[in-house]
Formats: C-alpha cells, sequence, structure tokens
C-alpha cells in the first residue's frame, strides 16, 4: 500500500516537469539572425614618393602594336593629352570661355603660318588670375589648338577634375585612368603620351597641386 501512494504523488511532480520544458502559447519567438561579418574596406591605395610608371607604360605601348584607332585605350589618353581642358574634340572659343569660372581678358594677335607664309593665321590668349591659356587659330584648318597654358588657379580645372588644390593621391589617382606616362621628381609631377609631343606639368606644394603648365603640339 505504501508503494502505491509513493507513485501517486510523484506522478504530479513528473508531469508538471515535462511541461515546463515546453514554450507557452503566449511567450513570442525570437529568431536567430544567421552571423555575418562585415565585409572589410579594400585598403586605400598608396603611391610611393617618386611616382614613376614610365617602365609599364613603354611594356603597354609595345604590346599594343596597333594604331590609335583600334586601341581605345591609347585613343582616350591622347584625346586628354591634346587637349585635358575641354571634352569635346574641337573646341570653340566660347566654350573656352565658358569653361573659365571667372572673369578673364581676351587678346589675340596676327601671326605667320610657318609653313605657307600667305596664310596670316592668329595667336589668342586668355588671362585670368595670373594664369594664362594659349590658342593657336590656323587659318588653314579653322580650328583653336590649345599650343601653352599655365594655371595657377582653381577656376580652370580639367575635364576630369583635376585642378589647383587637388591633392597628390587623388592627382595621381585620376592621371592612372589614362595609359599614359607618369613621372614625379620631388614636387614635380610630369606627363606625356607614347608620342611625347604634349606634356603637362603639376607643381606641388604641401601635398597639394599649386599650378599646372601645358605644353602642347601645334604644327
Amino acid at each position: 500500500m505504501r508503494r502505491l501512494v509513493v507513485l501517486f504523488f510523484l506522478l504530479p511532480i513528473w508531469v508538471h516537469g515535462g511541461c515546463q520544458s515546453k514554450q507557452d502559447a503566449d511567450t513570442p519567438r525570437v529568431a536567430v539572425a544567421a552571423f555575418s561579418p562585415k565585409a572589410s574596406a579594400p585598403p586605400k591605395a598608396t603611391y610611393p614618393r617618386n611616382f614613376n610608371n614610365t617602365a609599364s607604360m613603354t611594356a603597354f605601348y609595345e604590346r599594343s602594336a596597333v594604331l590609335e584607332e583600334e586601341h581605345p585605350e591609347i585613343r582616350k589618353a591622347s584625346d586628354f593629352i591634346a587637349n585635358p581642358f575641354l571634352p569635346v574634340a574641337d573646341p570653340s572659343l566660347q566654350q573656352y570661355l565658358a569653361q573659365i569660372k571667372t572673369r578673364c581678358a581676351l587678346m589675340k594677335d596676327p601671326i605667320t603660318n610657318t609653313h605657307n607664309a600667305r596664310y596670316i593665321d592668329t595667336l589668342f590668349q586668355l588671362s585670368f588670375d595670373s594664369s594664362m591659356v594659349e590658342l593657336y587659330y590656323p587659318m588653314y584648318t579653322k580650328r583653336f589648338l590649345l599650343s601653352f597654358a599655365d594655371i595657377k588657379s582653381a577656376n580652370l580645372p580639367l575635364k576630369n577634375g583635376i585642378k589647383v588644390g587637388t591633392t597628390r593621391h587623388e592627382l595621381l589617382q585620376k592621371l592612372q585612368n589614362y595609359k599614359l606616362f607618369i613621372k614625379e621628381d620631388k614636387n614635380m609631377v610630369e606627363v606625356c603620351d607614347f608620342e611625347r609631343n604634349s606634356w603637362l606639368r603639376f607643381q606641388l606644394s604641401k601635398g597639394k597641386v599649386s599650378s599646372i603648365q601645358y605644353e602642347g603640339y601645334v604644327d
């Protein structure tokens, strides 16, 4: 008889303990989110002092033994160095004036054509903020050719956004979008194309562009 009594009292305790292991209907279910670590940002490119890519560019042009017109990267580099200020192939004088973000003075001088003395060409000079842009206008082509520029103001940016005040890092980063020869010597970054007919020179001061010089090929 004692044995039956013990089992009678133990049974409710066992049932009650089993109910606690189940989740009540009123208990909200919490979804366990899968853990996914955040992707780390790619390391920022750094450029060594006196950056020089001339060896890699020489190798690129030797591998690309094709005409400019057949290679888009070579054509892109050639178009940029031919006129780094305006995105159009045949800019007008009005487009140059519109690109300058401040008032400028315009002067023009007649000049005898070097190939044919019967032609009188025109040399245009745009002056602003102690800066100057020189355009050569041959009579027989009637096209404005960029021959020289000396920029000391942020009021004339290049068409890719480089301007006076641009940091050294941004300068090198943007220049490498073109297959151009880039050579840095202390505070000067010099850029040219494969033909070495046109040049861009960036003077740096305290890690930023302080002036931009351009020499173009005009025949």
